[in-house]
């Protein structure tokens, strides 16, 4: 390349040379998508894992009786209703 094609190209570098600030983003960006990557593949595998053991648990959950907050859903209901009714 001759010196002409350096100096061209210098000129239509928008940015210029990469400061440290610059550079510590771009690798912790690299650094943050493989902590990404890491973090889902173990959440799939761990839940994989998981899922044949749910289904020995989910005959317990379905004989437990319902939360308490579905009661006081149907309480707070009912209420409305009466209060509608009163108007």
């Amino acid at each position: 390349m001759s010196t002409d094609n350096l100096g061209v190209a210098a000129s239509l570098d928008k940015y210029g040379e990469e400061d440290l600030f610059s550079m510590l983003v771009r690798y912790g960006l690299f650094v943050g998508a493989i902590f990404q990557f890491v973090c889902i593949s173990a959440a799939v595998l761990m839940s994989s894992n998981e899922s044949l053991d749910a289904g020995e648990d989910e005959g317990r959950l379905i004989d437990e009786p319902a939360p308490a907050n579905a009661n006081a859903r149907r309480l707070h209901k009912i209420r409305k209703l009466e209060k509608k009714k009163r108007r």
